[in-house]
């Protein structure tokens, strides 16, 4: 029985003459632990005994939602198309709604999610691909000779890396879609 199906019922039986008691046990028999409890049961006879006899909700005054609207849903999706890596607090100064509507409209409405890109060491072309091969064909070459000259140093390199952050790196993807990759940056010439 529904919260509905319950309502009409709790009405019928005090209409028939029945206490809050009564309809209650009949309540709990028929529906278990799904009925109303028996406060539930007294506040909605004494709203009937008030002259109110309408069980579903009336129209109520307040403000309409406006912050959910297409046209700015809309525009969520176009400044997120134009930039992934747009902040909540950006898209909500830029759209003016409050960032918990924003994450509705996100999430809800558009399926979108913000992740991290997946860094990877490099992408390398198929040219890349296939100077690598020759190379080390070369040195396995060089390896089946002999090898004679090697030179040592005592020298010590370290490299300075420029990374972005990982908060600059993420993204708005939609739901099922693969995040997107990032290249680790070169090593610079400082040392």
């Amino acid at each position: 029985m529904s919260r509905e199906n319950q309502w009409y019922f709790i009405f019928a039986s005090w209409k028939n003459g029945r206490n809050a008691k009564q309809i209650h046990e009949e309540l709990v028999n028929v529906e278990g632990e799904q009925a109303f409890s028996i406060s539930s049961v007294k506040r909605w006879i004494a709203t009937f005994k008030d002259g109110e006899e309408q069980i579903l909700d009336k129209p109520r005054s307040g403000h309409p939602c406006e912050a959910v609207t297409p046209e700015k849903i809309a525009k969520v999706k176009d400044l997120v198309s134009d930039n992934p890596h747009i902040s909540t607090k950006e898209l909500a100064h830029e759209v003016d709604i409050s960032r918990e509507r924003l994450a509705f409209i996100l999430h809800d409405h558009l399926g979108f999610r913000k992740v991290c890109a997946k860094w990877v060491p490099h992408k390398l072309t198929e040219d890349n691909k296939q100077k690598c091969i020759e190379v080390s064909k070369q040195l396995l070459e060089t390896l089946d000779k002999g090898y004679r000259n090697i030179i040592t140093g005592d020298e010590t390199w370290i490299y300075f890396f420029t990374t972005s952050t990982k908060e600059a790196n993420k993204s708005w993807i939609k739901k099922g879609a693969n995040r997107p990759q990032i290249v680790r940056t070169a090593q610079n010439s400082k040392k």
